[in-house]
């Protein structure tokens, strides 16, 4: 299977006083963190090792979940010394992983079959990228799209009073070499604003994987709240 890499090392610091002490992912959700979700999910895919980017407090999800082997995966830990971003993160660990990756941030809760995506992925052999979207129901503080059937064309941020689609990134994305051959070496970059634009700049082929699936960003104190409240209700 294609290796698996979750970006997991920001502070989140939208998350105000709940991120002083932990990283992002490790807030609870359902009783336990954000980030074993997402571990158990991958498990259940089939994915037997995981790899951890790591940055802010690293300590607290090492003492969480040690090896992985609680949940059946063999977890494998690489932190970053300086910030480097959620590009940079994961470019420096491609000698390791190799050229072909799929990459999913931490604070992410989701139902999706990440198999299929994985498989929607290899049948594009010459995509630099497959980058799954969604209907997103905040639009203005997210990274939005333009498509053509299965091919990504552009990135935007929606404007009050300008026209829009509500089709945002939904932080998981399948990337190879010559995405990763991008990513600035000198200064943090982030795969959205950053990589993602330069690579349709340069030409590069993004396939677009639209999906109905559940995939909740988790990443303020109010879409927490209100996934917690849409999770009892069910």
């Amino acid at each position: 299977m294609i290796p698996v890499v979750i970006v997991a090392g920001g502070r989140g610091e939208r998350m105000g006083a709940a991120t002083q002490a932990l990283p992002k992912p490790m807030i609870l959700f359902g009783g336990k963190p954000i980030l074993e979700h997402l571990i158990e999910r991958l498990a259940a895919a089939g994915w037997l090792e995981i790899h951890l980017c790591l940055g802010y407090r690293p300590e607290a999800v090492r003492a969480h979940f040690g090896d992985g082997s609680r949940w059946g995966v063999k977890l494998r830990y690489h932190v970053e010394k300086t910030p480097r971003g959620t590009a940079g993160s994961v470019a420096d660990v491609r000698a390791e992983i190799g050229e072909d990756m799929l990459v999913v941030y931490g604070d992410l809760y989701t139902d999706m079959d990440f198999k299929r995506f994985a498989d929607f992925h290899g049948a594009r052999p010459s995509s630099a990228a497959s980058i799954v979207l969604i209907e997103t129901d905040h639009p203005f503080d997210s990274d939005l799209a333009r498509v053509d059937d299965d091919r990504l064309t552009g990135f935007y941020r929606a404007k009050p009073g300008a026209p829009h689609e509500p089709l945002a990134l939904a932080a998981v994305w399948a990337v190879r070499g010559p995405l990763l051959d991008l990513v600035h070496r000198d200064r943090p970059s982030d795969f959205g604003r950053d990589i993602f634009p330069e690579a349709l700049r340069r030409g590069l082929e993004l396939g677009a994987y639209r999906t109905g699936e559940t995939l909740a960003d988790l990443g303020t104190p109010e879409r927490l709240a209100r996934a917690e409240a849409e999770r009892l209700n069910r």
